[in-house]
């Protein structure tokens, strides 16, 4: 199967660079992870890019991809005026729709991470991606027994086989891709069983209300800076996660470390060494 190759290609996010980006962080003039999940998510994407200086980790270009495998829905959203839609034009987000034709899971992997490449090609520079789903979400049980492609023909859904085909091919083009609601952290589930190493390009957006969300997000090992509790979701959650993306990215960026600011002298009990100790002490 083609998508076994792909999947192989996926490799993953450099340590040392991630541990890099977190050392600019703890030595940002500020409490030592103060901002929590803005730095886990700024972190990763540096390493996702290639570098943990500052200068060359730059604003991404952001995608709403809606994935469908029903045309009146596919319809729908193009059209704009679907919620995600409204949330990402106000954001500033390109958005697209895809109609997922493919009938088999085959096909559907291969057609979604054609769809991707498709997308990332016309992009330059760095990107990251928001995926929603407009299909409902099919009944699933979460069994770690089953392979990727078990997994998806277990669901049934060509949505979500052809997200997680798009899902591995932004990992192996090192594209990040941010999550929405249960649909596409399945797909994302899929992903990872073809190649667990996906998962360092999987940014979990929000904990919607979608039933089972919570137990999802943790089997995968991600957790998600908000908690909206959408009950249905298309992409909204994963559009407004992003702007938290840019803001983790903004404070790497434009914060001073204490070397920046040409601070050498501290109060003990107060100094970015003491902060440290007691981080450190606290795992």
């Amino acid at each position: 199967m083609e998508i076994d190759v792909l999947a192989a290609n996926v490799l993953p996010a450099d340590r040392n660079l991630i541990a890099k980006a977190q050392e600019r962080f703890d030595n940002l003039i500020k409490p030592v992870g103060s901002l929590a999940k803005l730095e886990e998510m700024a972190t990763r994407y540096a390493a996702i890019y290639g570098s943990a200086d500052k200068n060359d980790v730059n604003y991404p270009q952001k995608t709403l991809l809606v994935w469908t495998a029903n045309p009146a829905q596919a319809a729908a959203y193009m059209q704009g005026g679907k919620q995600a839609s409204v949330l990402a034009a106000n954001a500033g987000i390109n958005a697209q729709t895809f109609l997922v034709t493919a009938e088999s899971i085959e096909e559907a992997l291969l057609e979604g991470a054609l769809l991707v490449k498709e997308a990332a090609s016309m992009q330059n520079g760095q990107l990251v991606l928001a995926f929603g789903c407009a299909d409902a979400v099919p009944e699933y049980k979460l069994n770690n027994d089953a392979d990727g492609y078990e997994f998806l023909q277990q669901l049934g859904s060509m949505a979500i086989a052809a997200m997680a085909g798009g899902i591995l091919q932004a990992a192996a083009l090192k594209v990040p891709v941010m999550l929405d609601g249960a649909a596409t952290v399945l797909a994302a589930m899929a992903a990872v069983k073809y190649n667990a190493v996906a998962k360092d390009y999987l940014f979990a957006g929000h904990v919607s209300a979608e039933q089972g969300m919570e137990d999802l997000l943790k089997n995968i090992g991600l957790t998600a800076p908000l908690r909206l509790d959408i009950k249905i979701c298309r992409g909204e959650g994963a559009v407004l996660a992003l702007s938290l993306l840019d803001a983790g990215i903004k404070a790497y960026k434009e914060m001073e470390t204490f070397a920046e600011a040409g601070v050498h002298v501290e109060v003990k009990e107060f100094s970015h060494a003491e902060e440290l100790k007691g981080k450190q002490g606290a795992k």
